[in-house]
């Protein structure tokens, strides 16, 4: 995808995005808001309703007490002993308009001690005139002469609504007593109001809500079944909440129902609307400036420098440079493509040089040699010439770069350039491969000249002189491998890699040599390559097998141990002696699979010879790799428990080479010899044993190397080294095995000596696995 699209595809979705963002935020958040203000407000409203409707009660409760402690109104009760009619004249004295209307009753009612009317009258406000109690509210008085009980000598006060059949009406009651509060009540004196459209609007006063007050009915009280407040009702234009009161005798009486119209919320909805048309303009035309701007000032800078480059890409020319203009960031580029063109430009240059010469020594490098080589082998085949290459690798030039540094190995390098080209004649060609590896091509040599020994001798000299470098004086050799043209090769890439293999060969016997290509050298590396390669897959294969040779105990006679020696036939060349493909094996780090095949064959040959009736131990050779590995004793312990063995079984030889190999060794060693294995050192007098090495490491029994039992002889029977080891070992509690026995001389010597164990071709070669068994080993010894 282009840039260009991407980014307006990026600015697209970050439009959006915020346009997205805007409107979730606007339309949850902000309406809600306004909606909740909406009901908040309504809320308190129906808070001030109910307060103004309380007050209403309080106030005509107030009025109702004023006039209940008069002492008219208590002596007329108290006097009075049936009910007095409203037309009659001791009723008008007390009970006039004027107390109807001063007071805002619409009906007045008085009850005496007993609990009888003694006065009932309604007032009608518009006709202004008073009449008779309707039979409904003599009913109601008779109820409400139950909520307070006559007699009582203080105020006793309840008020409420009730329903009648004309509507609701707020009802208050009290006691009516002397205003001396002296004598008893004699009394209850009921007033009330109606709950008409006058009084809905000043119980509303303070509020621009809609007000309906209503009976309830089974559907409020449904709904409205928890809380006396119902929930707030939406509709697009209005919202409205009712709640439920209670009569004077403490049941649901009414329902006020307030309504009001969605002010804020259609107020904020209005601006919202607005600001989103705003907002949503104001992203759009910003986007567009964006755009604008990034395709003029981004996207065309980046146009015009693309063209540049495919202009000089194809015209091939470094020469050429970019016009810079401006200050930002795009001139710090085309000013930084300018310096790198300049860069490869100068790059070209050096790299045309250093195509044909070494930077370092300025000798001929790779390519030039070998462009040399195919000449010189051209004219020497046209003129039957012999050519000798000289492919040279200095001996431990590492340790000069880790010690020193690189400073003192490419000093060391330039001067051994500088002798090589002093050592040779000017017709010859020295060159650097690489590294330090040189090459030489001499023209017009013989192998089996003076001359050309003469120029080996110079060669070598030159190399082994000192090297004054930054004050120091430094030596160094060199190992040669020499190839010629014709016999070793025809073309130059046949002559190095025989100049090389010959080389290799001086590295593996010793270094600071010479050596001459020969075709038995080449096939000695290439059997071991082969072998190394077939060892990989050996034990796999099959191709190993484990051979014992009987170890004799010099006290009983009798074999309880033998040694397993591993045997190998390759695929190509046949047997191949241990000597040979063990060290291949370690190498090649192949020994770690050819050593767990070894262990388990030599276990499960144990667990055989355990079935016939022949309990033996083995003694196994392991490798300081094996040693390194870890798992190695839980690789073992697994065999023992697969085999049914125990841990004696296994008497596990080690080379005294491996004694100076570190802690590591030493720790893997303590860690077997604690699970119950039997350490043997193999080779005993050869190595870099120490006495301090047999008392540091973990060793149970040492064999005296075949070399001081070779020595021993009918003519030469000189035992005392031999004496003196036995000595040793027994003093350090240590057992001893003789092995190479090969003459009768040396099996009786050694047992005189006190050898715990002997072992050698005089007692028995190498045998397969089933040849050991009771009836050849104890009758093979029984005559000794």
């Amino acid at each position: 995808m282009k840039l260009r699209k991407k980014i307006i595809l990026f600015i697209t979705l970050i439009a959006i995005f915020g346009l997205g963002v805007t409107y979730l935020l606007l339309h949850f958040i902000l309406l809600n808001r306004f909606e909740n203000l909406d009901e908040a407000a309504l809320h308190s409203k129906l808070k001030t309703t109910l307060y103004t409707y309380e007050d209403e009660l309080q106030t005509l409760s107030r009025q109702l007490l004023n006039f209940s402690s008069s002492g008219h109104t208590y002596q007329f009760t108290d006097s009075a002993v049936r009910l007095v009619q409203v037309e009659e004249p001791s009723a008008k004295v007390i009970f006039d308009r004027t107390t109807y209307e001063t007071n805002h009753f619409d009906i007045l009612g008085l009850l005496n001690e007993s609990g009888q009317p003694v006065y009932a009258g309604m007032y009608n406000s518009y006709s202004q005139i008073v009449t008779a109690p309707t039979p409904e509210l003599l009913a109601l008085y008779s109820r409400i002469k139950d909520l307070l009980s006559p007699g009582q000598e203080q105020h006793n006060t309840k008020s409420g609504v009730v329903l009648l059949k004309n509507g609701p009406m707020l009802i208050t009651v009290t006691s009516i007593v002397d205003s001396a509060r002296a004598k008893p009540a004699s009394g209850i004196a009921i007033a009330g109001r109606w709950l008409d459209g006058n009084e809905i609007k000043r119980i509303g006063q303070g509020t621009t809500v809609g007000i309906d007050v209503e009976p309830v009915t089974p559907a409020h009280l449904s709904l409205i079944r928890e809380d006396s407040t119902g929930p707030i009702s939406t509709t697009p234009q209005r919202l409205s909440i009712q709640t439920v009161i209670n009569d004077l005798f403490g049941e649901p009486g009414i329902v006020i129902t307030l309504e009001q119209p969605r002010q804020i919320y259609e107020s904020g909805l209005a601006s919202i609307i607005r600001y989103r048309l705003f907002y949503f303009a104001s992203i759009l035309l910003m986007c567009i400036f964006t755009l604008i701007f990034v395709n003029r000032y981004i996207l065309g800078r980046i146009s015009t420098l693309v063209r540049s480059i495919r202009s000089i890409g194809s015209s091939q020319d470094l020469s050429i440079r970019i016009n810079s203009s401006g200050t930002d960031e795009f001139s710090d580029v085309e000013h930084e493509f300018n310096r790198m063109l300049a860069s490869l430009e100068h790059a070209q240059k050096k790299l045309g040089q250093q195509a044909l010469l070494d930077p370092l020594t300025q000798l001929p490098n790779r390519s030039l040699f070998f462009a040399r080589l195919n000449e010189v082998i051209t004219s020497a085949r046209a003129s039957r010439e012999q050519i000798a290459l000289l492919f040279i690798d200095l001996d431990h030039f590492e340790t000069v770069n880790d010690t020193l540094g690189h400073d003192f190995g490419d000093a060391m390098l330039q001067e051994t350039a500088r002798r090589l080209q002093q050592a040779v004649g000017p017709h010859d060609v020295v060159s650097r491969l690489g590294g330090d590896e040189f090459t030489i091509l001499l023209s017009g040599v013989s192998a089996d000249t003076e001359h050309f020994a003469a120029e080996l001798t110079r060669i070598q000299e030159a190399l082994a002189a000192p090297h004054p470098i930054h004050g120091h004086l430094l030596y160094n050799t060199a190992s040669i491998g020499v190839s010629f043209y014709p016999q070793n090769g025809e073309d130059a890439n046949a002559l190095v890699k025989q100049a090389d293999l010959a080389m290799l060969q001086v590295k593996e016997n010793g270094r600071n040599n010479v050596m001459l290509y020969s075709e038995e050298l080449e096939e000695s590396v290439r059997r071991k390559k082969v072998l190394v390669q077939q060892l990989l897959s050996a034990a796999s294969n099959d191709e190993f097998e484990v051979y014992y040779q009987p170890i004799l105990s010099s006290h009983t006679l009798q074999v309880s141990k033998v040694e397993a020696l591993l045997r190998w036939t390759s695929p190509t060349y046949g047997r191949v002696p241990p000597s040979e493909f063990i060290p291949l094996a370690e190498t090649s780090g192949s020994i770690l699979g050819i050593g767990r095949w070894a262990l388990r064959q030599v276990c499960s040959d144990l667990h055989h010879f355990r079935a016939e009736g022949l309990t033996l131990s083995a003694a196994v050779n392991i490798s300081a790799i094996q040693l390194m590995q870890p798992g190695l004793l839980e690789t073992l312990q697994e065999l023992l428990h697969d085999f049914d063995l125990p841990p004696a079984s296994l008497e596990l030889e080690i080379t005294e080479s491996i004694l100076v190999s570190g802690d590591t060794i030493a720790q893997s060693l303590q860690a077997l010899r604690s699970a119950g294995f039997r350490i043997s050192l193999d080779d005993f007098g050869t190595g870099f044993t120490s006495l301090s090495y047999l008392q540091r490491f973990p060793v149970d029994i040492i064999k005296i190397d075949r070399s001081f039992i070779a020595e021993i002889t009918p003519e030469h029977q000189d035992e005392r080294v031999i004496h003196a080891i036995i000595e040793l070992a027994h003093n350090l509690g240590l057992q001893v095995v003789s092995e190479g026995i090969e003459l009768q001389e040396q099996f009786d010597i050694l047992r005189r000596l006190g050898s715990d164990e002997l072992q050698g071709y005089f007692i028995s070669r190498p045998v397969p696995s089933s040849e050991i068994n009771e009836d050849k080993i104890i009758g093979k010894f029984k005559g000794i």
